[in-house]
């Protein structure tokens, strides 16, 4: 079912992701055009209101110094300039002309006077930033340019802006009620805002806003407002008047907005998606109960059980069902004869494998028998490795048969079964140098087992730690008895393994190093197929010091070991040589 949802479901979210992101782009592009047109509202409101002071720079009055009549003549330029105030200053500072008093009142020095002194100094008109008017102690924006007679610059002319005339741009231009105006001068200082300019006119803008338009001279970026309302905050900045504009859009009701068109698209999905659930169910159930229908007949061909396969309703299923059963059959065949051939090699190999040992001994009392003795030897070798593999099919066809009935159970002390094991490697130990210690409890219980299976099951785990430990280096052979059951285990000294490697030891033909000649990786495997056999468990572990620790229980009788013969294992540890 989800197969068939899942394409649907993808296409509406695909869908509504972009028609979300062209409608937010839209929203985005045209509020950042509408940011360029005030930006340049408020450089053409100031530049008129330069071009209006060249032009009563150069009035006869300011060059005969009436200015009386300049200051009356300047009064009535206001009415169709877009300042609130003309003033006229010297080159000490000191105000001669304010429109905002009568002419002849007494008045103070220029507010900025390092503005008015830049004039002098560089004859350039220039645009201030917000600042706090000498007269009528409110804040005020102001335009300079300097007054030329006969050369020399005599005057600063200079028209103040309230923030107010400046805010009736933003008003103007009638941004929606919950969309937050403003324009900020060179150092980030609001001159004007659409939402309470008298409280927040002359502070500084939001810290991201003021970080967004240092770094770009026009984008967006997502931060509070004063008010700590989270907005979207389109800006332009003003290359002439190093100004900027800004509008805040709230980011929910930026989201409001594109939900509308998004209605319809989501609805249709809808119906899609319901259309494409109400099929998928009717499919996905027939599809369901013919998989489902597989994981007993596959269990149990991993188990090594006969497979029935129950009736199924999609063919594509129905042939897989068939083909498990016919695995399962050819698996079976295969390890019947196996196991048929394993033990009918048995006994003529054992048969070989004592007559060449009598050969040898009778060899021994001939003089000059010498390379018969060798050749006899050999031969005995032979067919104890051959006698080994076979036992070793026969472990094998064992195991993928889980049919218990194939081994010769019975009872035997856990402690003599580890003396026997002991023996029957003793002799290589001795000749590699290795040392053998053996760590084991007297009153061992009995467990029951095919003697002659878990004796192979030692001596392949002996043999592997042999191969893999370097001299000086020992082998620990430990049992302790649990309550149903004797836990053994070998552990040999040498670099441990890494984690994933003790996972992968029991994997048929895994090695820890590719290409290793010390063995076909087949061992452990082995091992693991007889434990599992006899109903027991075996793991890998680490041990401090150790290469790898192979652990492995067998069930017990339940009843107390028979006394053990002399030469078995002592109660504690002994190192065996």
């Amino acid at each position: 079912m989800a197969a068939s949802v899942i394409p649907a479901v993808l296409a509406a979210a695909l869908l509504s992701a972009d028609s979300y992101r062209k409608h937010r782009a839209n929203i985005e592009q045209n509020t950042l055009e509408t940011a360029r047109a005030l930006t340049q509202a408020v450089d053409q409101q100031l530049a008129s209101g330069r071009t209006a002071l060249y032009a009563l720079a150069t009035s006869p009055f300011l060059a005969s110094g009436d200015l009386a009549a300049f200051h009356e003549q300047a009064r009535q330029a206001l009415r169709d300039l877009p300042g609130n105030n003309i003033v006229l200053t010297d080159a000490s500072g000191q105000q001669l002309v304010n429109t905002l008093v009568p002419f002849g009142q007494a008045l103070p020095r220029h507010a900025n006077p390092a503005q008015a002194r830049q004039v002098f100094e560089t004859g350039k008109a220039l645009v201030s930033d917000l600042y706090a008017g000498a007269v009528m102690r409110r804040s005020l924006i102001g335009v300079d340019v300097p007054v030329r007679i006969g050369g020399e610059i005599v005057y600063d002319l200079t028209m103040g802006f309230f923030p107010s005339r400046l805010g009736e741009i933003l008003t103007r231009q009638g941004l929606p009620p919950d969309w937050v105006g403003a324009i900020f001068d060179s150092r980030g200082t609001i001159i004007a805002r659409t939402h309470d300019a008298e409280r927040f006119v002359g502070e500084k803008g939001s810290p991201g806003l003021l970080q967004g338009i240092a770094r770009s001279r026009e984008g967006q970026v997502q931060t509070p407002t004063l008010e700590g309302i989270p907005v979207v905050a389109i800006f332009s900045h003003s290359a002439v008047s190093d100004w900027s504009v800004a509008i805040g859009i709230p980011r929910s009701e930026l989201t409001g907005y594109l939900w509308h068109p998004l209605l319809l698209i989501v609805a249709g999905a809808t119906l899609l998606l319901a259309a494409g659930m109400a099929l998928a169910r009717l499919i996905a159930s027939r599809i369901t109960r013919s998989i489902t229908g597989l994981v007993a007949p596959a269990t149990a061909l991993g188990r090594g059980e006969k497979v029935d396969l129950p009736p199924i309703q999609v063919r594509e299923a129905r042939e897989v069902g068939r083909a498990l059963v016919n695995a399962s059959q050819l698996l079976r065949k295969r390890e019947r004869v196996l196991a048929v051939v394993a033990h009918d090699l048995r006994n003529p190999l054992n048969t070989l494998r004592l007559r060449a040992e009598l050969g040898t001994v009778l060899a021994n009392r001939l003089p000059g028998a010498e390379r018969l003795v060798q050749e006899l030897a050999s031969l005995s070798d032979v067919t104890r490795r051959m006698s080994g593999m076979v036992d070793d099919l026969l472990a094998v066809a064992v195991a993928g048969q889980s049919d218990r009935s194939m081994l010769n159970l019975a009872p035997l002390g856990a402690a003599s079964l580890l003396a026997r094991a002991v023996d029957s490697v003793r002799e290589l130990f001795d000749a590699y140098g290795i040392a053998l210690r053996i760590e084991a409890s007297r009153d061992l219980p009995e467990v029951q087992v095919d003697a002659d299976r878990v004796l192979r099951l030692f001596v392949n785990l002996l043999d592997n730690a042999l191969k893999f430990t370097a001299v000086p280096g020992e082998v620990v052979l430990r049992a302790e008895a649990l309550p149903d059951r004797v836990r053994f285990s070998v552990a040999n000294s040498g670099p441990a393994l890494a984690p994933h490697e003790l996972d992968a030891l029991f994997r048929p033909f895994w090695q820890a190093e590719a290409g290793d000649p010390r063995g076909a990786g087949l061992g452990l495997s082995i091992c693991r197929s007889i434990v599992e056999t006899h109903g027991g468990e075996i793991w890998a572990e680490t041990e401090p010091g150790k290469r790898v620790r192979i652990c492995f229980a067998l069930p017990t009788t339940g009843r107390a070991a028979s006394p053990p013969e002399p030469g078995q294992p002592p109660r504690r540890a002994v190192a065996e040589r």
